[in-house]
């Protein structure tokens, strides 16, 4: 009997990692507003005070970020620039090592009110894609 809940155990495992890898397959990352994905409480409030914001004006696209903590950021295909796309997707100390790693200090923890703002002024902003640090196969 033991032996059948280890097993029922190990598919509800198995059934919450498929879906949770469907979700992340459908999530578009050029597109998501981190504040959307925040988890809140009943009352609508996000469960964390303190989020994570990529200031994409100073990012130089060096990877660092994204490479550290690869379930909190990403790298912009068109612009490419850090942006986080899930708060706090990874453990605490892992965002904080992605964020010491940033050479020019770009990532920044702020309010979630202030995400909120950020994000949506974020929309439409033009960023010089060509001023990145690293080339990432464009013009040779």
């Amino acid at each position: 009997e033991e032996g059948e809940m280890d097993l029922d155990f190990s598919r509800v495992v198995e059934n919450a990692d498929e879906e949770m890898f469907e979700m992340e397959a459908e999530l578009d990352y050029e597109n998501v507003e981190s504040h959307t994905l925040v988890e809140k409480d009943e009352d609508g409030t996000p469960i964390r005070s303190q989020a994570v914001y990529v200031d994409e004006h100073t990012c130089v696209g060096c990877t660092m970020c994204a490479t550290v903590a690869q379930s909190t950021f990403f790298m912009h295909p068109e612009y490419g620039r850090a942006r986080v796309f899930r708060q706090w997707g990874d453990d605490d100390e892992t965002v904080a090592i992605a964020i010491d790693t940033c050479p020019v200090d770009c990532i920044h923890y702020v309010p979630y009110e202030e995400l909120e703002r950020l994000e949506v002024e974020r929309r439409g902003q033009n960023i010089n894609f060509k001023a990145r640090l690293v080339s990432q196969g464009e013009g040779g």
